[in-house]
This record gives structure tokens, C-alpha cells and sequence, in this order.
């Protein structure tokens, strides 16, 4: 996937091409940064619809890179090193989005492997035993 990013970019747009491409993740951007294996403060949490000008500092133009082979925190890392960007990956569990810390090791082909499996619900029931 490759993201053109530039101070007019809303994080809407980036957070929906992100989803189109990893359907059980999910971006969110925070005004501070977290540290490896860290969450973030939900009270944190930026606006959707803000522009990328509008909460950074360095007004760069470029394209994004994120491949499924790319690690959660390498991810994380480039927003933040390139843009200027603090974010964390969310993955989805059932009906509920959570912080991927602790899963920063893994690509983000396996952790949205892992949340199609969490969010897939299935019913087991015991056969009738009359």
C-alpha cells in the first residue's frame, strides 16, 4: 500500500486506506507519542476529521510505504519519524477495537490474521446426549 501524506490529508483519509487494506485494523493518532509496547490515553486521541498540517510540526509531502510484512512498531515509527505522527495500531476483537501493545512485534499481515480469527464468532454447542 502506498500513501501520499501531505498538510491537506485528513487522518479520516489515512485511517480509511489504512482499513481498506487491513480490514481488522485500525488507526488512531494521539498528541503524544507512546513507547514500544505502550498504550495510549484514549483522552488523548486526535480529532478524525484535523488535517495532517493542522497537528504537526514538520510540513513534509511524501509517500507512505506500509507493507503486510512491516511490523506494528516499525509502522508506528514511521508515522511518527517521517511525519510527525504519534499512532497506534487497534486491532479488532468481536465488536471491539483495542491497542495492539504488546503485539508491536508482529506484521501486520499476522495481527490482522489474529483479529479476523478473534472477531469470528463461533458457536459450539454439546450434541443432545438423549
Amino acid at each position: 500500500m502506498h500513501m501520499e501524506i501531505n498538510d491537506y490529508t485528513t487522518l479520516r483519509q489515512i485511517r480509511k486506506k489504512f482499513s481498506e487494506y487491513y480490514p481488522y485494523l485500525q488507526i488512531e493518532f494521539y498528541n503524544t507519542p507512546h513507547r514500544k509496547q505502550e498504550v495510549s490515553e484514549r483522552d488523548d486521541m486526535i480529532d478524525h476529521y484535523k488535517t495532517v498540517g493542522m497537528i504537526r510540526k514538520t510540513h513534509l509531502s511524501a509517500i507512505l510505504e506500509i507493507q503486510p510484512l512491516y511490523k506494528v512498531s516499525a509502522v508506528e515509527r514511521e508515522f511518527r519519524e517521517r511525519f510527525g505522527l504519534s499512532v497506534q495500531v487497534l486491532s479488532k476483537e468481536k465488536n471491539n477495537w483495542a491497542q495492539a501493545a504488546g503485539l508491536d512485534n508482529l506484521t501486520l499481515k499476522e495481527l490482522n490474521e489474529l483479529s479476523r480469527n478473534a472477531s469470528d464468532e463461533y458457536i459450539l454447542s454439546e450434541p443432545d446426549s438423549e
